[in-house]
C-alpha cells in the first residue's frame, strides 16, 4: 500500500503512558478509510449497508444533485424535495406561464420503479401539469455534437383534469429508460397549489458509483492477448459515473483469430452482489437502439486466489446477446447473492469466423463488436462482507518494543474484526510519473513529454526491503504483538468482516501498547535446521542479546505448531536452573538468574516436525510473572559454531502427505488371546496445514468394502486399529484382505496398501 508523501507518516505524538491510540474522528482520518464503504460517526467506524428500493431524491446532494433549476420562485424550489409534505413550491403565478416549472437532478441515472408527486394537502391539486423524465443525455446538433446545457426528455406524461393530491407514475425498471432528471411543468393550477414532494423509488444502491473514494477501480483492455493497451482509470470513468456518457473503442482490427476484450470492475470491498447490469448505447439517437455485444461473459470474484496465484472467478453468464438485449440496449444478469469484489465483462471484440465467412466485406460492423457501454451497474444488499482499512505508516519515535494491540468493537454474531501488523526500520520513497490523462509512465518517457502533456508527479513513502511480512491475525483484543520488535515503524491493517449481510461490525477505538525494549538487539537461531518428518529430534535454540536493559531478562518462551518437550537451558555453556511450563503451542521457561548483555543462551528441547518450514518463535521477557514485558527474538547469527541464522526447520524436498507408515501384524488371529488380535496402523500426516480427509479402508479380494474409518485431520501422528470386524460388528471370515490408508491432497490423493491375512 502506498501513501502520498504529505501525511505518509503518523508520528506517535498522541502517546500517553506509551500508547498510540486511535479513537477520535480526527485520529481515524489519518487512516485510508474508503468513505462510502464505511462511515465515520462520532469517532466510530461503521460499514455502510447497501439498500434495495431506495429513494434517490433523499441523497441526491451526495452525488452533486438537488434542484437543478426552476423557471420562477427558485428560492422555494428546495421545499419540493425536503421530505416535508406540509411545505411546497409554487411558481410565481404572475410570471410567464412558460416559467412555471421546476427541474430536479438525482445526481446519477437510476433504474426507477415509480415517481410520485404529492401536492400540498391544504391547497387544491394542480389540474393540468406535465412530468418529463430524462436520462441526462444532451441534445445533439446537426453534426452529432452534444449541445452544452441541453437535456433530452424521452418520457413525457400529461395529467389533465387532475383532482388528486398524489400522482404516481409506474415504471418498469428492467425496460424503461433510466432517470436522472425530473421536470414538472405546472400548466394550469388554481391559486395556492403547491408541489409538496417529489419521491422516487429506485431498485437500489449502485455499487459501481464513487469508485475512487471507495478504493476501487476499473480496467479496460481491448485486446487481452497483448496487442492493445489498457485504458486509463480516468478515461474509463464514464462507465461508472452514473451519467449517460458513452465509452467505446473505435479501433478497427482485422485478425485471423478472435480478439477478446475485457472490463474489470473493482468495487473496493467485498459485497453480497446479486445483479449486474450492462447498459449499452441506449437510445443513442431518437428511435435507435444498440447493444454492441455478441458473445460475452459476466464473471464475479471475491478476490480469492487459486493455488497457481490467479484470481478465482465465478461465471454468472456466458452466451450470446439476445434480441431483447438489442431492442432495449440493456442486459440484466440476476443471480443468487454471492461474495463479490470484482466484476468482469469479457466479450469477443473481433469475430474471426464471421470475417472468414464474409468474403470481400473487409472490416464490417457485423464482425466487430465495439462494446459501446454507457454504464456498468452492480447491485446487492446488506453490509459489506469484507472491508479492509489500512493504517498510515506509524513512526514510534525510535526503536520501540510493541507489547500488545488492543481495541473495542461491536461485533454481533456473524461478524468479526481481523487485525494484522507488520514492522520495519527503513522507508523508501517512490515517485510515480503520470501523463495528462493520469496514465503512469516511466521517468524517461515523462521527461520527453512536452509540458502540456505532462501530468502530476506523486511522491510516496512505503515500507523498505527489511520489513516483516504481515503477521498472523489478531482475533481478540489485548493479544501480544506478533510482529518483530523493537522497530521504529509499524503498519496495521483492520478488516471488518460480516458473514451475514444483515449485521455489521463497528470499530470504536484501537491502540498499540509499547515502550522501551528489553534489549536493543537480540538474535537467535535453531539447530538442526533439516530433520526427517515425524522423527523425534533434539534441538538447540541459541539466543544472544546485545544491550540488555536493567538487570537483564529472566524468562524465555518458544511458540511453535510442533509438539515440543523441555530439556535444559545453558548460559555461556553452563546448565542453569530453570522452571519450564508447557503451553498450548509452546513452552515458557522461568530462569532463576537473569541473563546479561551479550551472554549466549542455549535452550534445548525435543520435538517432532510434521510440516515443512515449521517456525520456532522465541521470546525473552522480564518483569513480574503477572506483568511480563516480552520481546521477540529476531532470526540471525547468534552462535558462530552452527550454520543456521534461521528459526525455521525444513523437511526433505518432496516429502509427501504420508510418512512413517507402519501396518502390523500382517497376519491377524482375532481370537482375544492378546496375540495378533488387531491390525495397528501408525502414520504421520506431513505438510497438512488445513484439515484433510484421511481414511483407512479394508477390502476383500473381490474389491468389496468390509470396514472403513474416516475423519478430518491436520499434520501430526495418528494410530488407528482394526480388530478384524466388519460393518455389522461381526468377525470377518478367514482369508486375505487389502488395507488401504488414503489422504486427500489439494492436487492429488496419496495412499499406502498392505495385504493382511486373517486366520482363526
Amino acid at each position: 500500500m502506498r501513501w502520498s508523501f504529505i501525511g505518509a507518516l503518523l508520528f506517535a505524538t498522541n502517546i500517553a503512558a506509551e500508547q498510540l491510540r486511535f479513537d477520535a474522528a480526527d485520529e481515524w482520518r489519518a487512516w485510508h478509510l474508503p468513505l462510502g464503504v464505511v462511515a465515520l460517526d462520532a469517532g466510530v467506524i461503521r460499514p455502510v449497508a447497501i439498500r434495495k428500493n431506495v429513494d434517490p431524491v433523499r441523497d441526491a446532494a451526495a452525488f452533486g444533485g438537488g434542484i437543478h433549476a426552476a423557471g420562477s420562485n427558485a428560492r422555494a424550489a428546495a421545499r419540493a424535495i425536503d421530505g416535508d409534505r406540509l411545505t411546497g413550491w409554487s411558481p410565481n403565478w404572475a410570471a410567464d406561464p412558460d416559467d412555471w416549472w421546476v427541474e430536479i437532478d438525482l445526481g446519477r441515472a437510476v433504474a426507477v420503479r415509480r415517481v410520485a408527486l404529492t401536492f400540498l394537502p391544504s391547497a387544491p391539486p394542480c389540474a393540468l401539469f406535465d412530468v418529463l423524465l430524462s436520462t441526462g443525455e444532451p441534445a445533439i446538433d446537426v453534426v452529432g455534437n452534444p449541445i452544452d446545457g441541453s437535456l433530452v426528455y424521452r418520457v413525457k406524461e400529461r395529467f389533465k383534469e387532475n383532482t388528486r393530491q398524489r400522482i404516481v407514475l409506474e415504471r418498469d425498471p428492467l425496460r424503461d429508460p433510466f432517470v436522472q432528471f425530473i421536470r414538472v411543468e405546472m400548466l394550469g393550477c388554481a391559486a395556492g397549489a403547491a408541489l409538496a414532494e417529489v419521491e422516487v423509488e429506485a431498485v437500489g444502491d449502485n455499487l459501481a458509483l464513487e469508485l475512487a473514494a471507495k478504493g476501487g477501480g476499473l480496467e479496460i483492455i481491448v485486446d487481452i492477448d497483448g496487442f492493445g493497451d489498457a485504458a486509463s482509470f480516468a478515461n474509463s470513468l464514464p462507465l461508472v459515473d452514473g451519467r449517460f456518457s458513452l465509452w467505446t473503442e473505435n479501433r478497427r482490427i482485422n485478425r485471423p483469430v478472435d480478439v477478446i476484450s475485457r472490463m474489470t470492475l473493482d468495487l473496493g470491498a467485498v459485497y453480497w452482489v446479486d445483479w449486474v447490469r450492462i447498459v449499452g448505447d441506449f437510445l443513442s439517437r431518437p428511435g435507435q437502439f444498440r447493444f454492441n455485444f455478441d458473445r460475452y461473459e459476466v464473471l464475479t470474484s471475491d478476490g480469492s486466489l487459486a493455488p497457481n496465484g490467479t484470481r478465482i472467478w465465478h461465471r454468472q453468464f456466458a452466451g450470446k446477446a439476445t434480441s431483447a438485449n438489442r431492442q432495449l440496449g440493456i442486459a440484466n444478469h440476476h443471480f443468487a447473492p454471492i461474495k463479490t469484489r470484482y466484476v468482469r465483462v469479457e466479450w469477443v471484440f473481433w469475430d474471426a469466423a464471421c470475417a472468414a465467412a464474409c468474403v470481400g466485406c473487409g472490416i464490417v460492423p457485423p464482425c466487430q463488436f465495439w462494446g459501446g457501454t454507457r454504464e456498468l451497474q452492480v447491485f446487492g444488499a446488506g453490509y459489506p462482507q469484507r472491508v479492509v482499512l489500512p493504517s498510515p505508516l506509524l513512526d514510534l519515535g525510535g526503536d520501540k518494543q510493541v507489547h500488545a494491540i488492543d481495541w473495542r468493537a461491536d461485533a454481533p454474531a456473524g461478524t468479526r474484526l481481523e487485525v494484522r501488523s507488520r514492522t520495519g526500520n527503513d522507508l523508501q520513497m517512490d515517485i510515480t510519473y503520470r501523463d495528462k490523462n493520469g496514465r503512469i509512465v516511466t521517468k524517461r518517457k515523462y521527461d520527453k513529454l512536452i509540458p502540456s502533456f505532462k501530468g502530476q508527479i506523486d511522491t510516496a513513502l512505503s515500507p523498505g526491503a527489511n520489513w516483516s511480512p504481515w503477521s498472523k491475525l489478531y482475533l481478540r483484543p489485548g493479544e501480544p504483538f506478533a510482529s518483530p520488535t523493537p522497530r521504529q515503524y509499524a503498519e496495521l491493517e483492520v478488516a471488518l468482516v460480516s458473514e451475514r449481510p444483515d449485521v455489521g461490525v463497528a470499530l470504536d477505538w484501537l491502540a498499540l501498547e509499547f515502550g522501551d525494549p528489553v534489549a536493543q538487539e537480540v538474535v537467535g537461531e535453531i539447530f538442526p535446521v533439516a530433520v526427517q518428518p515425524g522423527e523425534r529430534t533434539e534441538f538447540a535454540y541459541y539466543i544472544r542479546p546485545q544491550q540488555v536493559a536493567g538487570r537483564g531478562f529472566d524468562h524465555l518462551a518458544v511458540e511453535t505448531s510442533a509438539p515440543i518437550e523441555f530439556v535444559a537451558v545453558l548460559v555461556e555453556g553452563q546448565v542453569v536452573e530453570a522452571t519450564p511450563t508447557p503451553l498450548e503451542g509452546g513452552l515458557a521457561i522461568a530462569l532463576v538468574a537473569p541473563v546479561k548483555s551479550r551472554q549466549l543462551v542455549e535452550l534445548r528441547f525435543a520435538g517432532t516436525v510434521f510440516v515443512d518450514a515449521t517456525r520456532f518463535d522465541a521470546f525473552i521477557a522480564q518483569g513480574p510473572a503477572d506483568a511480563l514485558v516480552r520481546q521477540r527474538v529476531d532470526a540471525g547469527d547468534a552462535y558462530a559454531d552452527v550454520v543456521s541464522s534461521t528459526n525455521a526447520v525444513r523437511l526433505p524436498v518432496g516429502a509427501r502427505l504420508l510418512a512413517n507408515v507402519a501396518m502390523e501384524p500382517l497376519a491377524l488371529t482375532p481370537n482375544n488371546d492378546g496375540i495378533n488380535d488387531a491390525l495397528r496402523v501408525e502414520f504421520d500426516l506431513i505438510n497438512v496445514l488445513a484439515a484433510r480427509w484421511v481414511g483407512l479402508r479394508i477390502f476383500d479380494l473381490a474389491g468389496r468394502l468390509v470396514w472403513m474409518r474416516q475423519e478430518e485431520g491436520a499434520a501430526g501422528r495418528r494410530v488407528w486399529v482394526w480388530d478384524g470386524r466388519g460393518h455389522w460388528d461381526t468377525r470377518v471370515g478367514p482369508g486375505l484382505y487389502v488395507a488401504e490408508l488414503r489422504v486427500e491432497g489439494d492436487e492429488a490423493s496419496y495412499s499406502r496398501r498392505r495385504v493382511v491375512a486373517v486366520a482363526y
